[in-house]
């Protein structure tokens, strides 16, 4: 294979006018309907009703996966051309059955949240729930931050047509939007990522610029979506007694705000790390201070290579073979069964991501390739996730369903071994040395500065959204404001990015608030693992097997302390990992100095 593959998703469905889609959805959407009427009728479980409980709660579980395994379906269609009217309607169709699963939930949640402790022990340890005590302490805590079950309801039925479609409208116009990259050639918006990362500094420049131009042209659409998103979202966390919006992602995140506050404040701390690399890189660029386009460019000290889609598979399948065989067996199979699309074209939607069914015992990943060094990373990052489902795939649904916060534990983790196999690869040149810590440090400053902005950002629009809508005018203000907190002085004044925020998926997303900050903490938590995995070699493998399989199962804190016997409210496992960084930019700054 020499060029970068599409996927495969014939596992799935065989098409959305097969007759198996059709049946399916249909089953689905009776399921729901059957075991909403179910738990209405049974009421909050009682000591004679547990057995008809636990037979709900397990129909209830298999709806969630076959759900997710239609939402993958119709999600991954879309995601690879947004033009598909087919494809959108199907997204609209599966997110009403989404829409009458939360209000399946909200009558399970008010159900759970009415009955008394004791009988909730006894129901959370029926035989036929092993395995989901987490899942459904989650659902019974919920109830203390919900509406009333009719207004649940109602809230998940208008969904549909507002919340959810807003974030629908704002990868549909992405997804069809393309810029003038240079006169006469015009590139989907999905490949400006890639092309910040090019080595021609006038490339970067039109990717940042003439990207921005065209995503100003849709700023009435933007602005009106994440203001509606976000307007909705504070007016439920109202009448759901909720007063800070961080309560419901850190809830969903499994994470203490004790333990975000300690992480966010070492990396406040020692920001002066991404700073001195960020200075640094400027002075190799030639310029005083990086623009915003020039956060990813490659060093001009060396030819930065153009690694084809051969070589991403080959480097990566090497790194996980190195470590784990099974890791490197299972990446193989991906490869080989199509499971990943990696092909850029028109109509692509920007990002990456993995997607895993836990009907299919699959995963997808996604991206679009354009032959760099940080694809190959992303390549890994994506088959780490796909792995981590892969490790989890005899368990039940209910107990693969980890936070955010531990989801990105084995997509860095697969991200690090890569770099240390290019680091140390018999014979490797200084070239390709530079070229690894310069990425690794990339990152690192991603993850200390970029999510933190993010972070910072949102906090600061939801706090003015509370009070009317927030103009386009003043999002640039605030963004832009952010980054000059965040970055210091490492940014050139005249080449920020006031308009990230209408770029960057994440904010859109309907599901999830906040959706920034687990990335900081799954990569400073996963360079902790990784570290303990270097310097424990092969003997922690099984360790490393039993914390991805605990991540569905406990709090972020609990399966810290209760597999690797370290407690994150705590400052030193957060240095700990950030020492790693420093190491890092040392070695950098000395492989410069030969």
């Amino acid at each position: 294979m020499t060029t970068p593959p599409t996927w495969d998703l014939s596992a799935f469905f065989p098409g959305l006018d097969s007759p198996a889609y059709a049946a399916e959805r249909a089953a689905v959407a009776e399921g729901i309907a059957a075991a909403r009427a179910d738990a209405e009728r049974l009421g909050p479980p009682a000591p004679g009703a547990l057995d008809a409980w636990a037979e709900l709660l397990c129909r209830a579980e298999s709806l969630q996966a076959r759900l997710g395994h239609l939402g993958i379906y119709v999600g991954g269609l879309a995601s690879v051309d947004a033009r598909d009217d087919g494809a959108r309607a199907a997204s609209s169709a599966v997110d009403g059955l989404y829409a009458a699963f939360r209000q399946l939930s909200a009558v399970l949640v008010a159900s759970l949240g009415e009955t008394d402790a004791a009988t909730f022990e006894q129901l959370a340890a029926h035989p036929d729930l092993e395995g989901t005590r987490r899942r459904l302490t989650l659902l019974r805590e919920q109830a203390r931050l919900s509406m009333p079950t009719a207004h649940e309801v109602l809230a998940a039925d208008l969904g549909v047509d507002g919340l959810d479609a807003w974030g629908r409208l704002y990868s549909q116009v992405t997804g069809a939007m393309d810029f003038e990259l240079r006169p006469g050639v015009r590139v989907p918006l999905a490949q400006r990522r890639s092309l910040m990362q090019d080595a021609d500094p006038a490339v970067r420049a039109a990717a940042l610029v003439n990207a921005n131009a065209e995503i100003a042209k849709n700023e009435a659409v933007f602005s009106a979506a994440l203001n509606a998103i976000a307007g909705t979202r504070l007016t439920l966390q109202r009448h759901r007694g909720v007063a800070d919006p961080l309560v419901e992602p850190l809830r969903d995140a499994a994470l203490s705000r004790g333990t975000l506050e300690t992480m966010f404040a070492v990396c406040a701390e020692r920001a002066e790390l991404p700073r001195r690399y960020l200075r640094l890189k400027a002075r190799l660029l030639g310029v005083e201070r990086l623009g915003f386009q020039d956060l990813s460019a490659p060093l001009p000290v060396d030819e930065p290579p153009s690694l084809g889609w051969d070589d991403a598979v080959r480097i990566v399948i090497d790194a996980f073979d190195a470590y784990d065989p099974a890791m490197g067996d299972y990446a193989r199979e991906a490869v080989e069964r199509r499971w990943i699309d990696a092909a850029p074209r028109p109509g692509k939607r920007p990002g990456a991501y993995c997607a895993s069914s836990r009907v299919a015992r699959q995963s997808r990943v996604f991206l679009s390739y354009n032959d760099t060094l940080g694809d190959v990373q992303t390549l890994a990052h994506e088959l780490g996730h796909a792995w981590h489902s892969h490790v989890m795939a005899d368990m039940r649904p209910w107990a693969t369903l980890y936070p955010m916060t531990l989801a990105e534990t084995a997509s860095t983790f697969a991200e690090c071994l890569v770099g240390d196999a290019l680091l140390n690869q018999p014979g490797a040149s200084a070239s390709q040395r530079r070229m690894v810590l310069d990425l690794r440090l990339e990152r690192a400053a991603a993850f200390m500065l970029n999510t933190p902005m993010r972070f910072e950002f949102e906090k600061a629009f939801y706090a003015e959204r509370r009070d009317g809508e927030v103009s386009s005018g003043r999002l640039c203000a605030l963004m832009a404001d952010t980054q000059r907190r965040i970055y210091g002085d490492t940014l050139a004044e005249d080449q920020l990015d006031p308009w990230f925020w209408a770029s960057k998926l994440h904010f859109f997303l309907t599901d999830i608030s906040f959706y920034n900050f687990p990335y900081t903490f799954g990569y400073l938590f996963s360079t902790g693992v990784f570290a303990r995995a270097r310097d424990e070699g092969p003997g922690f493998r099984a360790t490393y097997r039993r914390l991805l399989r605990a991540t569905g199962s406990a709090t972020a804190e609990e399966v810290a302390r209760e597999v690797l016997g370290v407690e994150l409210g705590a400052p030193d496992f957060w240095h700990a990992a950030l020492d790693d960084v420093a190491r890092d930019l040392e070695a950098f700054e000395a492989e410069l100095a030969t």
